[in-house]
């Protein structure tokens, strides 16, 4: 236990200053680019532990693929949000002339044609394995991407995400204590309950709710004025009373379900291959994607709301500078 209260003090020392202080925005991305290498990494462990064994070629191609489909989907927001020009990625593709061809469509179309070529010209590969790797790349490239574009959306998008995730997964476990009798998934996680994840997903809900709806009073103080939770993104601010407290509790739920969803999907593969932990990275926690599975899957379906509902109400919008939040 002290373990472990001693490697969250030190994640929460290193990540807080990068996530909060707008000058070091910059050095976040960098942070989440060794973020999703590790876990890309951690992901091609774990299929070795069944005999599937991969060569350093194909792991450097494969986390080489993991970055081409994270650098495009930070790229492609770019192309909407004016915020995310200043991002470093977006930079470096613009420095190299290459932001009018890196989509992610590009990189899964060309990621496709490479794998399956290599799958007919070398005996290393077998059609299994080039499904491992794409689960891998497009597993750990979308929702690091995500999580990216979400803070150059701004800070509140990645506080709002990690309170639901954290609030779904503490208080499962406590409507489970209390009153959890019926396994969700007994062969994946025994010790989850489906009482838990509903009563989990309530609280979740419930606060995230409250957390869009009054963003305007408890953070005008940073802006000098009330502007809506979803401000620069789309024209939330034009939805009717009911609309806007439709979306904010449909995108609470969904984003509590969907970390929910990314714990079960962790712990599928962490079974199925028989490891405890996917790596040692966080002494007390284990590896990357140990610590955030949940928060990986609910940015996921996080940002394609945000990309839905800019598409339909919003064609270009760009973002106002509006302090830390």
């Amino acid at each position: 236990m002290k373990r472990r209260i001693i490697t969250a003090l030190v994640l929460l020392a290193i990540l807080l200053p990068a996530l909060i202080v707008p000058s070091l925005l910059r050095v976040f991305e960098v942070i989440l680019g060794i973020i999703a290498v590790t876990a890309t990494v951690e992901i091609l462990n774990m299929y070795e532990k069944k005999n599937h064994y991969y060569s350093t070629t194909v792991r450097i191609l494969t986390v080489v693929f993991m970055l081409l489909l994270y650098f495009s989907i930070v790229n492609y927001g770019a192309d909407y949000f004016n915020n995310l020009d200043n991002s470093l990625i977006r930079k470096m593709l613009v420095w190299l002339h290459l932001e009018k061809f890196m989509s992610p469509i590009t990189v899964l179309i060309a990621m496709f044609i490479f794998f399956m070529a290599t799958m007919t010209l070398s005996s290393e590969l077998e059609v299994s394995d080039v499904g491992r790797i794409y689960t891998a790349v497009i597993y750990v490239g979308v929702c690091v991407g995500a999580l990216t574009v979400l803070r150059h959306l701004g800070v509140r998008f990645i506080v709002y995400l990690f309170t639901i995730t954290v609030l779904t997964d503490t208080f499962a476990l406590v409507f489970g204590m209390l009153l959890g009798k019926h396994k969700m998934a007994p062969v994946i996680s025994p010790k989850k309950t489906w009482e838990g994840a509903i009563g989990g997903s309530i609280v979740a809900t419930i606060v995230g709710f409250l957390f869009i709806f009054f963003y305007p009073y408890f953070a005008s103080p940073f802006h000098g004025e009330q502007l809506d939770f979803f401000n620069g993104v789309f024209n939330y601010e034009n939805f009717t009373l009911m609309g806007k407290i439709f979306f904010a509790l449909v995108i609470s739920l969904s984003i509590s379900v969907c970390s929910q969803i990314g714990d079960l999907v962790a712990s599928k593969l962490k079974r199925n291959y028989g490891i405890k932990d996917y790596s040692q990275v966080f002494p007390g926690h284990g590896g990357v994607l140990d610590r955030f599975d949940s928060a990986f899957f609910a940015s996921a379906i996080f940002i394609l709301f945000i990309i839905c509902e800019m598409k339909l109400y919003a064609p270009i919008l760009p973002l106002p500078t509006v302090g830390l939040f």
